[in-house]
């Protein structure tokens, strides 16, 4: 099941909004070496606000993919950390341009899941913007990340800047352009028939939230 969980819904995703703090520990401390904050096995950064949405992966409480997706009026990490990496400046602080960041599949999942999962996953971005009524989603990946997770589902990037080389990875940021079309590319892609986002109402629902706050 791919979930969105936010603030509004903890009452019913409580024990896996835990446990995608704990894969990632898993995904970015342990296996990549990351140094950023922990506390009791768990990964977490100044991004994690009541703001944060987050597309969990997850097979009962075991989760097994997560992607976090945060509006960049609240705080843009490609802004803060990497913003030479975009030409159009504007798009760091936009109402209608959410961030992705922490992207991370359990090490374990076998092949066929890790590729049901990237392509939910895909597909879950695009519902999630187009209920939003986002015009983009940002991010900043290795390249060979950007053709694996995004891509190769049939989403069409929109580079936002030159490559650079970050730990021998070429890093690129990018855009997702949050439209229709992409969204039945994908489904046509991949094979998937309808919605996969589970409990979309309530990032719905915070719509109006977000916007007041902006």
């Amino acid at each position: 099941m791919l979930s969105l969980v936010n603030y509004e819904n903890l009452d019913r995703f409580g024990a896996i909004f835990a446990a995608q703090f704990r894969l990632r520990h898993e995904g970015f401390l342990q296996r990549q070496g990351y140094q950023v904050r922990e506390y009791r096995g768990m990964e977490y950064d100044c991004y994690d606000t009541p703001a944060a949405c987050y597309l969990v992966y997850h097979e009962g409480d075991s989760v097994l993919g997560v992607n976090r997706l945060t509006p960049t009026t609240h705080g843009c990490m490609l802004g803060d950390l990497a913003p030479q990496l975009v030409d159009d400046k504007s798009l760091l602080c936009d109402p209608l341009v959410w961030e992705g960041t922490r992207y991370c599949i359990r090490k374990d999942v076998m092949p066929d899941l890790r590729q049901e999962i990237i392509h939910k996953m895909a597909a879950a971005y695009l519902e999630f913007g187009i209920a939003m009524g986002l015009r983009k989603i940002i991010g900043m990946m290795p390249t060979f990340i950007i053709r694996s997770v995004f891509e190769r589902p049939g989403i069409e990037m929109e580079p936002l800047g030159e490559t650079t080389l970050i730990d021998r990875h070429r890093i690129r940021a990018v855009a997702i352009p949050v439209e229709k079309k992409q969204l039945e590319n994908v489904r046509a892609k991949t094979g998937i028939n309808g919605p996969v986002l589970e409990s979309l109402s309530a990032g719905r629902e915070s719509e109006s939230d977000y916007a007041r706050a902006a």
